[in-house]
C-alpha cells in the first residue's frame, strides 16, 4: 500500500511530505523518519541550560520533528509526485 505521510518541525517551520510503500502505517512512519532524517539530519544537541518541563517534553533524537499526518493513497493518485517510492514534498 502507498501512504502519504506528513511531518511537522515547529522549530524551523517546516511541513514535509512523504511518499513511502508499506504494508502498514506503522511501517510507512518509520520509512517516512529515515527519509526525513536523511534530508534533515537532527541538529546538534540543545544546551543543557533549558527547563524542567522543556527537557521532559523534547526528545533528544527527534530533532523537532513530529508526525503531523498519515493518509493511505490510491496508486493511481496523481497528486502526488511519483519520484521513486520515497518524494519529499516540503510545502
Amino acid at each position: 500500500m502507498i501512504w502519504s505521510v506528513q511531518f511537522y518541525n515547529e522549530r524551523r517551520g517546516l511541513l514535509v511530505r512523504y511518499r513511502v510503500e508499506a504494508p502498514l502505517p506503522p511501517a510507512a512512519v518509520v520509512l517516512g523518519r529515515r527519509a526525513l532524517y536523511a534530508a534533515y539530519p537532527p541538529a546538534a544537541a540543545p544546551p543543557a541550560s533549558r527547563t524542567l518541563y522543556q527537557r521532559a517534553r523534547a526528545d533528544r533524537n527527534d530533532g523537532g520533528w513530529v508526525l503531523y499526518r498519515i493518509a493511505s493513497l490510491d496508486e493511481s493518485d496523481p497528486s502526488v509526485g511519483r519520484r521513486g517510492t520515497q518524494t519529499p514534498d516540503a510545502r
